[in-house]
């Protein structure tokens, strides 16, 4: 009898140790998929900061900008170089929008995304005309849920 409840309280705490360590081993992730999170909160915001520094300080964009207010025509790497603009900022709104799919960013993070986008659509000929014609080198659902926003 001593011996089968001995092995009885072995049985035990080897499954409390399997479960302690399935519960450690969950907590670590949780931490690694919280740290993760962050890290790619403070891509978004460095790629976002980049982009905005660039265009700022471009002496070449603001030239371009004002032959187009001029009505000036554009040589083609000019009209190549106004239309990374647009492109830079969809490819950023698309990488939002795959972290969402993901589940690495919430939904009130690409619903304010979102916005911007349509804002940018209706205020900026330049980014409309690109978004006319080059939202087909984008993703499909990206492109669906752009697309359903602009229609609201």
């Amino acid at each position: 009898m001593n011996a089968e409840k001995t092995r009885f309280i072995v049985e035990i705490i080897g499954i409390a140790a399997i479960v302690a360590s399935l519960i450690f081993v969950g907590l670590q992730m949780r931490q690694t998929h919280e740290i993760a999170l962050v890290t790619l909160m403070q891509m978004r915001s460095d790629a976002a900061r980049e982009l905005a520094s660039a265009q700022i300080g471009s002496e070449p964009l603001l030239q371009i900008d004002a032959k187009v207010q001029a009505g000036e025509e554009l040589t083609s790497y000019e009209t190549l170089t106004r239309s990374l603009q647009p492109f830079l900022f969809f490819n950023q709104f698309e990488n939002s929008h795959f972290l969402l799919e993901q589940g690495y960013i919430t939904e009130e993070r690409w619903e304010s995304d979102l916005e911007a986008i349509v804002i940018f659509l209706d205020r900026y000929p330049t980014y409309a005309e690109y978004w006319a014609e080059w939202k087909v080198i984008f993703r499909d659902s990206y492109v669906a849920e752009v697309e359903q926003a602009i229609t609201r």
